[in-house]
């Protein structure tokens, strides 16, 4: 009683405690305002969930009451720290326990049959982590509750980065991270039964590791340096098993790169999440050699001739429209208006279909690197090449038509450094690189983002600002409009789904619908114009919708579908287009690797090697990407099935692809440039 009495009536004493009983509060208050949440509205469970919501209702109180007894002996001055026992070790290994549990529970709908083996490799992973930090700390206090803290956020990201994109979070996203803020705000970020329960035990511990005693693993200063410098050689070490050893084979874990979601659910998130991350590296395909790809490139038919009598475009402009997809690709569905009636109506002139990307509800960059270099993102899917390979200068698009007398340029209305794009681009050669600093402040935007109408008056600005009509320009363009987050209250949807209601997607359809408006002013402008030009617009990916949408339309869940039915949800429009004569063609289905060489082989320019050989290999395989390739009969096969004569395409591709991006590669140039 002695010593509350002093707490009392100190005045800085008075203030942590009043801190300290808020926290709790606050804790308290968290819980009971999510108490339905946790009972739920199923009768059949109420009773046990009811049970869940006192445990921990119980579980704060403890906390709290374990906060209060050790409060009085609080001075303010830094405790006196003991030495690490057995003890600290032990609780660091049942926090492990504890922290794998807090990352399933909220994100695993598989967790409870997890083997055995594989939750223990999960928490050994947890468990191993802890101590490096410990190492490095030196303080078990700050690494309980930094450890806690940090799995409690990442077991957030995994969660809702799996429920707006539909894929999980992978090591590669963290590059994208800025993106990832900017958009925040159009995503719907409920709290579930899990995280509120993750939640309140996460902070609960926090509270009690905040009040315990700190223990240090080395108390001398030659012992810190000491440990410090064999932690990091002991990490160094590990990281090096852990890229160059089959440990995740010797384990029994097969990686699945294309569907990562399903190494998460079956091998736990930590595991998935390491062992997607250790194939980031760029590894030469089987029996890569120089001399494979000189007789690769030997064999290779090129045919300028072809090429003449075809008009040459004075402007030549791609745009990846973010997000645009056509689900009426899935199936027939009833809306009040049509929302692509512009883009519908183009035949004039126009080569017009669906190409197949890699990608769905995010990875932007993926799908623009494929247009750009010719190359498929088949073979790295958990890795962005922008981000993880760009090393040094890489032959393109813009390489073949600078090398011709064209300026490039590229536009972004958002951030350039976002995917690093601004290093990318200057090593992809372009002249210049528009990014949301070079808009006008007063552009119109839909949401927070710079519309496709504002996008395409820039484009326009920037085509007739050339000091001569007559140069030759490029300019590659990725729009933001349509980019995820569809439930923006701020927005008016018009165009709405008939027999089906979700506010997001009426949302997405809008913003189709201003697409297509955009698009027509952007035609209707090129249309009489003086100089000869061209336009590309593709889609980089379909959007994060929900799975019920689909299913409406289908009728069928997308894992009970067949592969072709699949490869639609990967198919996005397309359209090649000039303001002057060029063959006209409808229902192209092609791929993304296959659309900058298809474009190219309709403007009288030259064509590298590599073009060609690109044009011969979609006569065998037409399309293709991660999931598998479309025959010349129109029918797919997935690439764990193709027969010996298309495993072989696939690696004379791949072999090279390899040769083209890797810096060490003895690259043959003369391949990828234009002669």
């Amino acid at each position: 009683m002695e010593k509350w009495m002093k707490v009392l009536t100190s005045g800085r004493q008075r203030l942590l405690f009043a801190a300290g009983s808020l926290y709790w509060s606050l804790i308290l208050v968290f819980l009971l305002a999510n108490s339905r949440l946790i009972v739920g509205t199923n009768i059949a469970e109420k009773k046990r969930n009811t049970i869940v919501l006192f445990v921990l209702l119980a579980c704060i109180c403890v906390s709290a009451a374990f906060w209060i007894l050790k409060f009085p002996g609080k001075t303010g001055k830094r405790r006196e720290s003991q030495r690490m026992k057995i003890r600290h070790i032990l609780i660091l290994l049942l926090n492990s326990a504890y922290l794998f549990v807090q990352i399933e529970l909220t994100n695993n709908p598989l967790f409870r049959s997890m083997k055995l083996q594989y939750m223990v490799l999960n928490i050994s992973f947890i468990f191993v982590m802890l101590i490096i930090l410990l190492c490095f700390l030196n303080s078990w206090r700050k690494t309980m509750l930094i450890g806690n803290l940090l799995s409690f956020v990442f077991s957030l990201v995994f969660y809702y980065v799996y429920l707006f994109r539909g894929e999980p979070f992978q090591f590669i996203d963290l590059f994208s991270i800025t993106t990832a803020m900017e958009v925040a705000g159009g995503y719907d970020f409920s709290l579930t039964r899990e995280i509120v329960i993750t939640a309140v035990v996460t902070l609960c511990l926090i509270g009690v590791y905040y009040e315990s005693a700190d223990a240090k693993v080395a108390k001398q200063i030659k012992s810190k340096v000491w440990m410090r410098i064999l932690t990091a050689a002991a990490t160094i070490g590990i990281y090096i098993a852990y890229l160059n050893t089959g440990w995740n084979g010797a384990l029994g874990i097969l990686t699945d790169l294309y569907r990562p979601y399903e190494t998460y659910e079956e091998y736990g998130t930590t595991a998935g999440f390491l062992c997607v991350a250790k194939y980031m590296r760029l590894t030469p395909p089987k029996d890569y050699s120089e001399g494979k790809v000189k007789k690769l490139a030997k064999e290779t038919k090129t045919d300028q001739k072809s090429q003449e009598g075809k008009v040459k475009p004075v402007n030549i402009i791609a745009i990846m429209n973010e997000s645009w997809a056509d689900y009426r690709l899935l199936g027939d569905f009833n809306v009040n208006q049509p929302y692509m009636e512009f883009y519908d109506s183009m035949k004039e002139n126009t080569i017009k279909g669906n190409t197949l990307v890699c990608i769905q509800g995010g990875g932007t960059a993926k799908t623009e690197y494929e247009f750009l270099t010719g190359n498929s993102v088949k073979r790295f899917p958990g890795m962005v090449p922008y981000v993880s390979y760009f090393t040094h200068d890489q032959y393109s698009l813009v390489s073949t038509l600078k090398s011709q007398g064209y300026r490039a340029e590229a536009m972004h209305p958002n951030k350039g450094s976002n995917w690093k794009r601004t290093s990318a681009y200057r090593m992809l050669s372009f002249d210049k690189f528009y990014t949301i600093d070079d808009f006008d402040p007063s552009s119109k935007r839909i949401r927070q983002h710079i519309s496709d109408r504002a996008n395409y008056e820039k484009i326009i600005e920037t085509v007739n600002k050339k000091e001569n009509p007559d140069d030759p320009y490029f300019l590659f363009d990725i729009t933001m409009q349509n980019h995820g987050g569809y439930l923006d209250t701020s927005y008016h949807s018009d165009v709405k789904t008939q027999g089906y209601t979700d506010p997001a997607v009426n949302q997405y359809l809008s913003l189709l619908k201003e697409s297509d408006d955009a698009l027509k002013y952007l035609i209707n402008y090129f249309k009489d114009y003086d100089e000869p030009t061209m336009i590309v617009m593709f889609g980089d990916h379909y959007p994060d919708l929900p799975d019920r949408f689909t299913e409406w339309i289908t009728g069928k869940k997308y894992d009970d579908s067949s592969l072709k039915e699949q490869e639609r949800y990967f198919a996005t429009p397309f359209f090649i287009w000039a303001n002057y004569d060029i063959p006209e063609e409808e229902d192209v289905f092609t791929s993304t690797n296959y659309l900058s060489t298809r474009m190219l082989s309709e403007t009288g320019l030259k064509m590298t090697p590599y073009n060609y050989y690109l044009q011969n290999l979609e006569k065998s395989m037409p399309a293709l990407n991660h999931l598998g390739y479309m025959d010349t009969y129109g029918e797919f096969t997935g690439w764990e099935d193709a027969a010996d004569k298309y495993n072989k395409l696939e690696l004379e591709y791949e072999t090279l692809q390899y040769n083209e991006l890797a810096k060490d590669s003895g690259r043959l140039d003369e391949f990828f440039r234009v002669k």
